[in-house]
């Protein structure tokens, strides 16, 4: 469960399903860095949070962006999902938007990922999956046009 074990997860995701997503650049968040940090998780702090990757694609006005979040131990998971869903900007790219969210754990990794259905669902899908389909509560959201 290193940022290293998390990167490669989700490039392992990623080049499972290649022909179906753009194309992805997979990297670890500076997490002292505020705006990378909150604009990347919707997080307000980094106080519970070990290490973040994200997968986004290399042209930015393709809404898709997939996030593990390595929680500090005792960290309280779902007040962190919670907070993922209250408060991701799913219009981040300015010209285009996530038409959904989904949120959900494997233990103390929180996974998100915010796209269309066709993108986003596979992705969420593979990660669970990849887990051995054992997660803790499923979040999602639909962006409110």
């Amino acid at each position: 469960q290193t940022a290293e074990e998390m990167e490669k997860m989700l490039n392992d995701i990623n080049t499972k399903l290649g022909e179906k997503l753009p194309a992805l650049e997979t990297r670890q968040i500076d997490i002292t860095d505020e705006y990378a940090f909150s604009s990347t998780t919707g997080l307000k702090t980094n106080d519970n949070v070990e290490a973040v990757i994200v997968s986004e694609p290399f042209i930015s006005a393709q809404a898709y962006s997939a996030v593990m979040i390595k929680a500090k131990e005792n960290a309280n998971i779902e007040e962190m999902k919670q907070e993922i869903l209250n408060n991701i900007d799913m219009r981040k790219w300015i010209c285009v938007s996530a038409e959904k969210l989904w949120v959900t754990n494997y233990n103390d990794v929180i996974f998100f990922v915010m796209s269309s259905e066709e993108w986003g669902k596979p992705v969420y899908d593979e990660f669970k999956q990849a887990v051995g389909g054992t997660v803790g509560k499923e979040l999602e959201k639909a962006e409110e046009f």
